[in-house]
């Protein structure tokens, strides 16, 4: 028995012979990186070479070398690592490849300073001990102590990173990660000692990458500071440091200290969808377009008609998409149990509604003529019937209604020409300002318009007054400078919409831009609901009998008619003197009367004339049911001159024109709507030769 202690005590000595010359080497290191050559140094260095040989951590003092803890294995530490060198080194990153079976207990059998403490210090102990029963005879005891140890890493192994995953190393922390090497630049310049701790200093938040995060840093008593020594701190934290920062100073503070919070990252400006879905609305009163960028968001686009400018209206040239967005309004409207009238001189722009209840198509002059004949009746007499002493009766009966001009200018021009060349008409025809009423009376009566036009013009709307009450207003694909100007203000700057893809334009509804002050035009994408018309309004309940047999509204009344004689209506109504024979049925396609030959006019905005008949052929009475005539084009005096029948610019014709009455040269009258006046060829060619011949006869 006394042969055992002897065996004891002479392995404790084989094993605590190199321990103590391992713990000596330690020591001496520990001194020559303190700089201390009399070989006193702060007493925790003596004291924690033990503690730390015990504790399972770096023997080595200083800044440690992963990020492991007692219980958690750790990553391994490279000063100042990037947040993306990190991001790509977690455990779980897209693409990483799984650890190896070796990597058991920590992040890797091979990484020492990666196992988790616990298992450091289990080594450290447990191999001595083995050893020390090994060389007493406790075999049995040294063979149980390692296959412990095996069966313990064994289950690491399989529990670990490579196998089922119950657990993975902790990442590496900001302040194991930035903190070494930002604290070497601050300790100079704070004046603190090399022996302090850097925790006592310096405190970084684990994840630096997130929004909110902080760095504090605790300044010295007698750190004087000032500006540059402020910037050299500041530069120092935050140039090893991603993102932005805040810096905020607590210098009159009891502990003076200094901190920076990473701000939130600059959002990005979302990109514009190519399509966008159509949402119906259940308010009568907003109607669903698309959808714009206000900020750093995707908000949706709304047509709001109970508002002061009650109207809508969408600009753009042939294929933009003008009658997508009309057939939005249509269909919401329908939606609503709004009774729907389409102008559509073109025949061809709004297919997909004709033939549904509720929706009227009028395709010649005559049909448009007298459905916005019957339409500005309808509101007077709605105006009527909502007032004190309206009939109650009437005004139960009062049903919305919605005007739809698919394209105006065209719609004009044909008229105009229907009011001279075919009913032999002199002077401004009247129903050109019976939509300049219904634009300024529309809203209370609940009567609006829809209108579309290929360019902008002041010719067609009687004034900024009229058109003024058309509250949202869009613009698809390109628009030139002057249409820009009528529809959204010269002070306004342009916005130019992405034109590659089909739809985009821009619009205002009248908010004003709290950068500029001004009126805020923005770009949007329409809903494209083309396809789902048809199936969209056979859904809709039939809209009453009357309107689908093409009837006047019940609530216009005989007063009404005798008040609408003032405004010359009657006669152009269906029967009327000048009005088709037969009126525009709805619920069911039926034969139109057309133009002869098809052909339509110039569009707003065009400079060329184009051959356009002034005859129609059948569906009407009086004057309207004339043979055919000859086809007709029309052309304003800039657009003469653009077409080379003026020999002169537009500016020298405009003198011309003024000196020819002077001179006794009869300038032809043309045809007026109002606002401008268009001439046929051979009136200008004739004008330009009396005119010639007038200056060659003088001496």
């Amino acid at each position: 028995m006394a042969e055992e202690p002897g065996k004891a005590a002479a392995a404790a000595v084989m094993i605590g012979i190199p321990a103590a010359g391992a713990l000596a080497q330690q020591r001496q290191r520990d001194r020559a990186r303190s700089g201390r050559s009399d070989g006193s140094e702060p007493r925790r260095a003596g004291d924690a070479v033990l503690v730390r040989f015990v504790a399972g951590r770096d023997l080595k003092p200083g800044d440690p070398s992963s990020s492991a803890s007692w219980w958690c294995a750790g990553e391994e530490v490279v000063r100042d690592r990037t947040a993306a060198d990190l991001a790509a080194r977690a455990p779980d990153a897209p693409g990483k490849e799984q650890h190896s079976v070796l990597r058991t207990i920590a992040a890797g059998a091979g990484r020492w300073s990666c196992w988790p403490g616990v298992a450091r210090a289990s080594v450290r102990l447990v191999v001595p001990a083995a050893v020390v029963a090994g060389w007493s005879g406790w075999w049995s005891v040294a063979a149980a102590g390692t296959g412990v140890l095996s069966a313990a890493g064994v289950a690491a192994a399989v529990t670990g990173p490579a196998v089922l995953g119950w657990w993975r190393p902790r990442p590496a922390g900001a302040d194991l990660v930035h903190g070494p090497g930002m604290w070497a630049a601050l300790r100079p310049a704070l004046g603190v000692e090399e022996s302090q701790r850097r925790e006592r200093w310096l405190v970084l938040s684990d994840d630096v990458s997130v929004p909110g995060a902080r760095v504090v840093l605790r300044l010295p008593a007698g750190w004087s500071g000032g500006e540059a020594g402020k910037r050299a701190i500041t530069a120092a934290v935050t140039d090893r440091l991603p993102g932005e920062w805040s810096e905020k100073w607590h210098r009159a503070d009891s502990a003076p200290f200094a901190e920076w919070i990473r701000k939130e990252p600059p959002r990005k400006t979302p990109t514009l969808p190519e399509s966008v879905a159509w949402k119906s609305s259940r308010d009568p009163y907003q109607v669903y377009v698309g959808q714009a960028v206000r900020g750093y968001d995707l908000e949706d686009v709304v047509i709001r008609t109970k508002s002061a400018t009650p109207h809508f209206g969408v600009g753009g040239l042939t294929g933009s998409g003008k009658s997508t967005v009309l057939y939005l309004g249509v269909v919401h409207a329908r939606q609503n149990g709004v009774l729907v009238d389409i102008l559509d001189t073109k025949q061809n722009s709004m297919t997909e509604a004709e033939g549904k209840s509720g929706v009227r198509v009028h395709k010649t002059p005559a049909e448009c003529v007298a459905a916005l004949g019957e339409y500005i009746m309808s509101m007077m007499a709605a105006e009527t019937a909502l007032g004190k002493s309206g009939d109650p009766v009437l005004r139960q009966m009062l049903v919305p209604r919605l005007l739809v001009a698919d394209e105006l200018p065209t719609f004009m021009k044909m008229a105009l020409i229907w009011w001279k060349y075919q009913l032999r008409g002199r002077g401004i025809p009247p129903f050109a300002e019976w939509f300049s009423i219904g634009l300024l009376q529309g809203r209370s009566a609940d009567h609006r318009f829809g209108v579309g036009a290929q360019q902008w013009a002041n010719a067609y709307f009687g004034g900024t007054m009229e058109r003024a009450q058309i509250g949202w207003k869009a613009q698809l694909g390109f628009c030139d400078s002057p249409s820009w100007s009528v529809a959204f203000g010269a002070s306004t700057p342009v916005v130019s919409p992405d034109t590659k893809v089909p739809g985009r334009g821009v619009f205002s509804d009248g908010l004003i831009n709290p950068e500029t002050n001004g009126l805020w035009v923005r770009e949007f994408q329409p809903s494209y609901i083309v396809p789902e018309v048809s199936a969209r309004l056979d859904a809709i309940p039939p809209a009453p009998a009357w309107f689908d047999a093409g009837e006047r509204a019940p609530w216009i009344t005989a007063e009404t008619l005798k008040t609408a004689e003032s405004l010359a209506i009657p006669d152009f109504l269906v029967g009327g003197r000048f009005g088709p024979a037969h009126p525009v049925m709805g619920g069911a396609v039926t034969l139109r009367p057309t133009l002869a030959g098809g052909v339509v006019p110039p569009s707003s905005g065009a400079v060329t004339g184009v051959p356009v008949t002034a005859g129609v052929t059948g569906g009407v009475t009086g004057a309207g049911g004339a043979a055919p005539q000859p086809a007709v084009e029309l052309f304003s005096l800039a657009e003469a001159c653009g077409a080379g029948l003026l020999p002169w610019d537009y500016a020298t014709a405009k003198v011309y024109k003024g000196r020819s009455a002077r001179k006794g040269i009869q300038f032809p009258s043309g045809i007026p709507d109002g606002r401008v006046t268009y001439y046929t060829r051979d009136e200008i060619e004739g004008w330009l030769e009396r005119w010639q011949a007038g200056a060659q006869s003088r001496p």
